[in-house]
Order: structure tokens, then sequence, then C-alpha cells
């Protein structure tokens, strides 16, 4: 796996630029797939015995990703939030020599929120499975949607869905509905996200209990400009968000 990240689709892209299909759902077979059960149940445990917590849940996996005539095509399949952990996040290496086509990187939905020259970012708690202790960007894994709509759609309600969770606020806290600033497939995790961009209507207030503390310790509001970081480390997709940004709103 290289150090460097990942650029699965670039451009800005609107939310009607956005499709959506859905492949088949192939379950692992048996033996793989007890595999999965085994090393679930060994890190769920050792994450008890740190105060951390796993859930599973269905998720969506990215398949493909397209871009054709400004059109950013996007392929999903379901699988759940265990098996995308076992065989991308942790045992990688052993999916890869052993079972390569049950790899199944599920698709991370983020937005990068600004204010002006400010951009705003969680340091991810310790109770997170990756990256605890970084700068990122607000969202998670996209959960398999019940209804599978074809436009973007799906995606804005569950990256206003995790706004609301993560910080309490919704969509009307943005100028505008937020654009896509590329498709980045993290060098570490190898799990591809899609990052937005969303401007604040004001400076980030999180008022009273709004901060979830299982995701979060605290948030930063960061000069775009800066080009000297004294906090905590930039997970890379939040680095190459905030380049992006930066060349968007004309900081250099």
């Amino acid at each position: 796996m290289s150090d460097e990240l990942d650029i699965l689709a670039s451009g800005v892209f609107a939310a009607q630029h956005i499709a959506l299909t859905y492949g088949p759902y192939c379950p692992p077979p048996p033996d793989i797939l007890s595999r999965i059960e085994a090393r679930w149940t060994e890190y769920t445990h050792a994450a008890n015995r740190d105060g951390r917590t796993l859930f599973n849940s269905p998720v969506a996996y990215l398949k493909s990703a397209s871009v054709n005539s400004g059109i950013l095509h996007l392929e999903l399949a379901e699988t759940d939030y265990k098996t995308f952990f076992v065989t991308t996040l942790r045992d990688r290496a052993w999916f890869k020599l052993n079972s390569p086509s049950t790899i199944t990187p599920a698709l991370g939905n983020s937005i990068l929120l600004t204010h002006a020259d400010k951009a705003y970012l969680g340091v991810r708690s310790k109770a997170v499975a990756a990256y605890p202790h970084w700068a990122h960007l607000f969202g998670g894994v996209l959960d398999w949607p019940e209804q599978r709509g074809n436009t973007a759609e799906v995606l804005l309600e569950h990256l206003y869905r995790e706004l609301a969770e993560e910080l309490g606020i919704g969509a009307n806290y943005l100028t505008a509905p937020p654009r896509v600033l590329g498709l980045m497939r993290d060098p570490v995790l190898a799990q591809p996200e899609l990052v937005w961009h969303g401007e604040l209507n004001e400076p980030l207030q999180v008022h009273g209990n709004a901060l979830n503390a299982q995701e979060h310790d605290t948030i930063l509001a960061v000069p775009l400009a800066e080009t000297r970081f004294d906090g905590p480390p930039r997970t890379p997709v939040c680095a190459a968000a905030i380049g992006v940004a930066m060349r968007l709103t004309g900081h250099r």
C-alpha cells in the first residue's frame, strides 16, 4: 500500500452531478464468513477491554467509481461494518493473499466545514476505531440506505444525519447545499471517502452537550491558509480536503 493518498475521482461536483447505482449483495463463502466472525469477536473483546465499543450495522461499500460527461457515478453494494472492519481495516494483508474478492471497502461520507477563512475539524476520540486523537472531517461510513435512490439525496441525508449526531447542527446552518471536492482513498485504511465542502452561515458554535464525545474530544478552528500546524496530526483525507478548499476559495 502506497503512503500517498489515492484520488479516485477529482473535480467539484454539485449534488445534481452525482448518480448512484447498486450492485448485488454477495456474501462471503462460509469458510471466510467463519473467519470474519471469529476475528470480529476477538476485536470486539479487545475494544471492550480498552473502553471502546464496536457496533455492527449494514453499510455501503464502493464497488466502482467513474466520471463521465461531468457526472460522478458511484456503484454501491451492501455489506456490514463487521465485514468492512475485518477485511479492510484490520486483516487486509491476510485477505489480499487468501481471499481478495471479499475485501469490502465501505464508503466514507464526510464534510469539510468552513466559515470565511476558517476550517472546522473534529479531534477524534480514543473510542473510535481508526485515527484516534487525529484531526478529521465530520461524517462517517455510509449507512446502507433503506430507500435506494439513484441521486445524491441518499448521500446528503446521511451527511446531515451525521452532522446532527456529531455537532447538533442541520442543513440550515449552511449557506448553500454542499459540493463534493473529490473521492479519495486513505493510504493507511484503504477506505474510499467522498469528501464534501460546506460553508457555514456563521462561526461554528457547539452548545451544551451537542458535541458527541464518543466521536470527538474537541473541535478545532484552523485558518485555511495556515502552513504550519502545531495541533494534532490531520488525516491524509483531511489535509487533502483543506488543500482543495484553499484553491477553490483563493487562499494560498
